[in-house]
């Protein structure tokens, strides 16, 4: 019986040291020195239209930063068919930029739609992994 008492005693002054800690605690201001990602396209899909086999096609994707952290374009990757070019340095809260890319139908069999995948450095404040856009475009195909 002693060693019941004795343990729920513990765990009251366990409790009470606690709520004493969380008391004392302030947490920090919103908003201070807090990065905002921020990357805001004018157009994330284009439709080609009608392609003949063998034809090349330019396609630029403008975007603009609209958080207060740099955005820094690591990799992008697409199928063979296209060929991207992008900005190698950061891009700075406020400016513009854009990804250039040429598809090349020679080796298209179909009618398809091709994503683009834009590997960012910038990291996703929550779960601390890199973030990742999407643009895509799609064409069909005359033989």
């Amino acid at each position: 019986m002693k060693n019941i008492l004795l343990c729920f005693l513990l765990c009251i002054i366990s409790l009470c040291v606690c709520a004493q800690k969380t008391q004392h605690y302030t947490p920090a201001p919103q908003g201070v020195n807090k990065k905002v990602f921020g990357m805001s396209f004018q157009q994330r899909h284009f439709d080609l239209g009608k392609v003949k086999k063998g034809e090349k096609r330019d396609i630029t994707y403008s975007f603009s930063n609209t958080g207060t952290e740099d955005i820094v374009i690591e990799i992008i990757s697409a199928c063979e068919c296209t060929t991207l070019d992008w900005p190698r340095s950061g891009i700075k809260p406020g400016e513009t930029a854009e990804i250039k890319a040429v598809f090349d139908s020679s080796e298209k069999e179909a009618s398809e739609t091709i994503e683009i995948d834009i590997n960012l450095k910038n990291k996703e404040a929550d779960t601390g992994y890199k973030r990742l856009e999407i643009v895509s475009y799609s064409f069909e195909l005359i033989k």
